[in-house]
């Protein structure tokens, strides 16, 4: 079945939207209840390989004093110092190496967290007018609780996965954690037919 999917994929795209067209013509679709379900499709990737912000901090803080008695110890003329086996060189290049990539996994946990910041301020400016206009057409304040801004910069449990950094950490099941993706699908409850799929990294079908 997986083999066929990949071999015909194209077609099936296109068979798909044929078949909800021709349902419509039918006037076997019809604006109504629409179920939606996902299911979490495991990624090409270990969630050990994700590093949280906060993680990434601790570890460069360690790779930088790393480095540095790394360079102090091939300063000294006596090489008796340097354990058997070991190339300072090759030593010291690894953890550079790893700083860089530590670096650019912060940076794109700061692009995302600057993303999720302009959407959450969006949304907030946009209920802050509501709950104003509101307010003064009753001509009094309203008693609900104070919405709260949403706050800028990354969290330390922010997270990206180094080998794929698009999947995230999701529950699964068996009440564990997988890194993941939701695979999401749309059903008309009175034809049966699938009129939406989706693949997203929103964990909860209702977002």
């Amino acid at each position: 079945m997986a083999a066929f999917r990949r071999r015909f994929l194209s077609e099936l795209e296109a068979l798909f939207v044929q078949v909800l067209a021709l349902a419509q013509e039918m006037k076997l679709l019809k604006l109504g209840t629409v179920c939606l379900d996902g299911t979490k499709m495991h990624a090409n990737a270990s969630r050990h390989s994700a590093l949280s912000h906060g993680h990434i901090e601790k570890l460069e803080v360690q790779l930088k004093a790393e480095v540095q008695e790394l360079l102090a110890l091939a300063e000294k003329a006596d090489q008796a110092d340097v354990p058997d086996g070991m190339s300072l060189s090759e030593e010291i290049k690894r953890r550079e190496d790893r700083l860089a990539v530590m670096a650019e996994a912060r940076r794109k946990i700061a692009a995302r967290a600057q993303e999720s910041n302009e959407r959450g301020k969006a949304e907030y400016d946009e209920k802050m007018t509501q709950r104003a206009a509101k307010e003064k057409d009753s001509d009094k304040k309203s008693n609900r609780k104070p919405l709260k801004p949403p706050e800028a910069g990354p969290k330390d449990s922010d997270q990206i996965n180094l080998t794929d950094e698009e999947s995230r950490i999701m529950p699964t099941a068996g009440c564990g954690f997988e890194q993941a993706y939701n695979a999401r699908a749309g059903v008309d409850a009175a034809t049966m037919l699938v009129i939406a799929t989706q693949v997203t990294q929103a964990t909860n079908d209702k977002e």
